[in-house]
């Protein structure tokens, strides 16, 4: 009871500017592991000399895991009280990961570092998202301001690990990903030791169920997952499709830097549309962006069209991803955060990503640009379902 009651206090202690800087560098050093295995890490199963085929299935792994690690590693830290020591297991287990080839050799290496890929790496930030929106509900922090640092460390573990690579090959992706782990270890070691919620209650299994048949979370969660996971042939093929359309390599660098761009735009301003819209117009307006975005991309359009076209990401994920966290600090309880982060991340980028990317090569060969309408029909789906959850009533209070 000591421990839980000083857990409580070290959150209740912190003044809003020092949880939004906490927050802010937990951010930005987590995401520097996204930043250098989303568009790195291919390349080094593909210089370890793995096929095509098995590339593919080591990177869709984290998809399908997400659906179970990611709710039963959240719950575990809100039925014990202690967020902090579980995000710091989760970033040893990581770190371990990545380790594990130089140490242990090949193959059994590779089992592990795909295990630790697919279990742990996804699961750190939602837990870590839980103490986020404790300081929305708790002290009005401003959530976009705190999570525009994850997007531009994305960008920089980007150019950064181009470089690295592009000197010392792809032995280097590893270094690079272990340091970043390191270093997310590091830095969780400023998180609060707990929720405030944690004083004197714990989470019981039961609670989750009830969650689970909220009308308004299930709609939640059908809504940005739908809008979301429209996303998945874009973030693996888009590059190709590019590249068949005759775009430099250069070029394509650029395209994903003006869509991560105005992601950190729409995360650093987006305090007064929230306040206009709220939540469930943000879920809306993301929805339209998609569902636009989608559709135009699956013409074949001018390069100027194509960048003005990326400029829509910080509508389409990140207006998205803001009115979901926002809605859920609004509709969940404060003890049962983590565990709702876990589920809304398993939707979002679990099973229904998962298939979309499995499918996507299948569907490009068939279908070519085309297949962005398909992404465009799913998109629909998901606009529906927000104007759908903006209907419903108001949550009755935990």
């Amino acid at each position: 009871m000591t421990a839980t009651r000083t857990a409580a206090a070290s959150v209740i202690s912190l003044t809003a500017p020092a949880l939004a800087l906490r927050m802010s560098l937990f951010y930005g050093v987590s995401f520097l592991i996204n930043g250098i295995y989303g568009p790195y890490f291919g390349v080094w199963l593909r210089a370890a000399g793995l096929s095509s085929g098995y590339v593919g299935l080591i990177l869709s792994l984290p998809n399908f895991a997400r659906m179970f690690a990611g709710p039963l590693f959240a719950f575990v830290a809100d039925s014990s009280g202690r967020h902090r020591r579980v995000v710091q297991a989760l970033a040893i287990a990581t770190l371990a990961g990545f380790l594990a080839p130089a140490v242990l050799g090949w193959p059994l290496g590779l089992v592990v570092i795909a295990c630790a890929n697919a279990i742990a790496l996804p699961s750190i930030v939602p837990i870590g998202e839980a103490f986020a929106i404790d300081g929305v509900q708790r002290l009005g922090l401003d959530y976009g301001r705190m999570r525009m640092w994850g997007s531009m460390m994305f960008v920089v573990a980007n150019v950064i690990g181009g470089a690295v690579l592009a000197r010392y090959g792809a032995g280097s992706i590893l270094t690079m990903l272990a340091f970043a782990a390191a270093a997310t270890l590091a830095v969780s070691l400023l998180l609060p030791g707990s929720l405030t919620a944690s004083q004197g209650q714990r989470l019981h299994i039961n609670e989750v169920g009830v969650l689970l048949r909220q009308p308004r979370f299930a709609w939640l969660l059908a809504a940005t997952g739908a809008i979301q996971c429209s996303a998945g042939f874009l973030n693996t093929f888009s590059t190709l499709v590019w590249q068949d359309q005759g775009v430099s390599a250069g070029v394509i660098g650029w395209l994903w830097a003006t869509a991560v761009t105005s992601e950190v735009l729409l995360f650093a301003f987006a305090r007064r549309p929230l306040a206009r819209l709220g939540g469930t117009g943000l879920l809306i307006l993301g929805g339209a962006a998609a569902l636009l975005r989608w559709t135009c991309m699956g013409f074949a359009l001018p390069l100027p069209a194509v960048f003005a076209l990326q400029c829509l990401h910080g509508l389409t994920f990140g207006a998205t991803h803001m009115g979901a966290i926002h809605e859920l600090a609004r509709i969940i309880p404060t003890k049962l955060s983590a565990t709702a982060q876990g589920i809304y991340a398993a939707s979002t980028g679990g099973l229904a990503t998962g298939l979309i990317v499995l499918a996507s090569g299948p569907m490009y060969a068939r279908l070519g640009v085309g297949t962005y309408w398909v992404m465009a029909v799913i998109a629909a789906i998901g606009l529906l379902l927000a104007v759908r959850y903006r209907g419903l009533g108001e949550p009755v209070a935990a």
